[in-house]
């Protein structure tokens, strides 16, 4: 396996009802249709609404499921899917580069197991993200 592997990956979205079983719900459809989601985030925005944010789909058959469920492809959201070993200071190296270079991010996660992370971080725009990957790629390789 590569050391590390550096992505763009689309995100869709949408809202998510805020009762209890609403997250259930979606992912029981989005599990119907075959999904095998790597990134979901669900969150309340306001009293009575959430929102909901999953990644990666990469086939016909996983962008239409995700449609039944009500979702749609983000338009705000350009993102980067980093995996790498876990090592300490990565999460530091990692946006330090960014900063360095200027680019904002707009979203970070991350999430480490069995020897390996994984980070997701949003951009502002493709060009940001773009240009994200070329600084990640100089430091980590392609």
């Amino acid at each position: 396996m590569k050391d590390y592997r550096i992505t763009k990956e689309h995100v869709w979205g949408g809202v998510l009802a805020d009762h209890r079983g609403a997250l259930a719900e979606k992912l029981r459809a989005l599990s119907a249709g075959g999904l095998n989601l790597e990134l979901i985030i669900a969150r309340r925005e306001t009293p009575g609404q959430g929102t909901l944010f999953i990644s990666p789909l990469r086939t016909l058959q996983e962008l239409e499921s995700a449609e039944k469920a009500g979702l749609s492809r983000t338009g705000h959201m350009r993102t980067l899917r980093i995996e790498a070993p876990d090592t300490p200071g990565f999460g530091a190296r990692l946006s330090t580069a960014l900063a360095d270079a200027g680019i904002d991010l707009t979203s970070y996660s991350a999430l480490a197991f069995g020897g390996r992370c994984v980070t997701s971080i949003a951009f502002e725009s493709d060009a940001d993200a773009d240009r994200a990957k070329a600084v990640l790629e100089q430091l980590f390789g392609p």
